[in-house]
Formats: C-alpha cells, sequence, structure tokens
C-alpha cells in the first residue's frame, strides 16, 4: 500500500466536495413573486374558456319543480303503545339504573332488577320488531 492511501483524509469523498462546490458557485437568481395583476391575470386566464363559458352559478333551471310539500306528522304519543311502552323501557330503564347508582344508592334490590328488566325487555321489544325481510319494490328513497 501506498503511504498517502493510508492518511486520512479530511472528508470521505472528494467528489462530493467537489459536486457541492459547484453547487455554491451557480448564479442562479431567486425566484421572483408575481405580481397581484399578473396573479389577477392567470386566473382570468386558467378559468376563462372562452365568451360562451358557463359557471356553476350561471346555471337556471327550465323548469320550476312542483313544490313539495311533506305529509303531517302523526301526534307524539299516538300510535303502537306498546311501542312506546317499549321505548321508554329502553331509554329510561339505563338513565333510573345511573340515577339510583348515583343519587339513592340504599334503593331496594327490586327497583335495580325492575329498571334492568325493563331496559332488556324494550330493547328486546324494539329488536324484534325490526323488519327481517326487504321489500323488493323499495329503493329506499322514503324514510
Amino acid at each position: 500500500m501506498n503511504p498517502a492511501e493510508q492518511e486520512p483524509s479530511n472528508t470521505e469523498d472528494p467528489r462530493w466536495d467537489e459536486l457541492v462546490d459547484n453547487f455554491r458557485n451557480l448564479e442562479v437568481p431567486a425566484p421572483r413573486e408575481p405580481s397581484a395583476e399578473e396573479r389577477a391575470a392567470e386566473l382570468a386566464k386558467l378559468f376563462n374558456t372562452g365568451p360562451l363559458a358557463r359557471g356553476p352559478r350561471d346555471y337556471v333551471a327550465d323548469e320550476t319543480p312542483e313544490e313539495f310539500i311533506p305529509e303531517e306528522p302523526a301526534a307524539i304519543g299516538s300510535g303502537d303503545p306498546m311501542l312506546n311502552l317499549a321505548w321508554v323501557g329502553a331509554v329510561g330503564g339505563p338513565f333510573g339504573l345511573l340515577f339510583c347508582v348515583i343519587f339513592f344508592r340504599s334503593a331496594p334490590g327490586f327497583i335495580y332488577l325492575g329498571l334492568a328488566a325493563a331496559a332488556i325487555i324494550g330493547i328486546f321489544y324494539l329488536l324484534r320488531r325490526l323488519p327481517t325481510q326487504r321489500d323488493p319494490g323499495d329503493d329506499g328513497a322514503k324514510v
């Protein structure tokens, strides 16, 4: 081996140093920010596709659709009383249990059991009422 090769050099790769020096010597001007007029002109050129170009705000409907009048909703509480009772049990049971645990810790056990049973029975009844078959003529558009 040559003694010059055994000497540690200050750089690991002289080619890399040469490349870095070349980049430092480049004289490239910094990019210039366009003025407001230039930006407006470029935006107008970008979004203007001709004299007959129409945008989404230029749209006018050819026909006015018939006015939609929704059906009158049923009164609250009317309908199936078992359904209303199931909702009261399914929602009221857990809230009643939470209320008893927080504020009425010394409540008898049958109150806790009754509220838990009301919640379970209400949820079970609501789940049983769900449809099991899909109507083939229903497209799902009506809520």
